[in-house]
């Protein structure tokens, strides 16, 4: 059964497929789709509503934790953990809608999944990483204690290209 986490000020929920509109407008922001490695900027609601499919099948498989967060009753963004298999480290991906920006929230919705992570995952560390012209993403991932690992050029569908990745893991103490 997915979890519903909650901080101080944040809900993390499991995504329902009332989400799907939102979830698509905000991909197709530039804002959001040039750093996301895997979204495109033409998304429509058929492509959130597989997103969410998919992301419930990987909970019952052990493969894909993710969350919507919501602030006061407002969706403010997504966080995720996800991998091809069980045997494999969970990749953290995340993305913010502009309007909550600078507000801490995305650092607090990262502190919250992991620390609930922390304690059933394997192997025991996580993989993340951003793309080099985004050092806000940056900023949140070391925050969460990630650090550097390699550097590599990764294909961005939101730029239809590839462009400089910074890769970064973060070991479970």
């Amino acid at each position: 059964m997915p979890r519903t986490l909650s901080t101080k000020r944040l809900l993390l929920r499991p995504l329902a497929g009332v989400d799907a509109a939102w979830l698509a407008s905000t991909w197709r922001m530039p804002e959001i789709y040039r750093y996301a490695a895997s979204i495109p900027p033409d998304v429509d609601t058929e492509f959130a509503h597989e997103r969410i499919r998919q992301a419930n099948e990987g909970e019952e498989a052990g493969t894909m934790i993710s969350r919507l967060i919501e602030i006061d009753d407002n969706r403010a963004g997504m966080i995720g953990l996800g991998r091809s298999h069980r045997g494999e480290a969970y990749s953290l991906g995340y993305h913010l809608h502009p309007d909550f920006w600078s507000q801490g929230i995305m650092t607090e919705a990262g502190t919250a999944l992991l620390e609930w992570t922390d304690s059933f995952i394997a192997p025991r560390y996580y993989v993340s990483g951003h793309f080099a012209d985004n050092p806000k993403s940056s900023h949140v991932l070391r925050k969460l204690g990630f650090m550097p690992c390699w550097r590599s050029k990764v294909f961005s569908a939101g730029r239809n290209e590839n462009a400089d990745h910074v890769y970064m893991s973060r070991l479970v103490e």
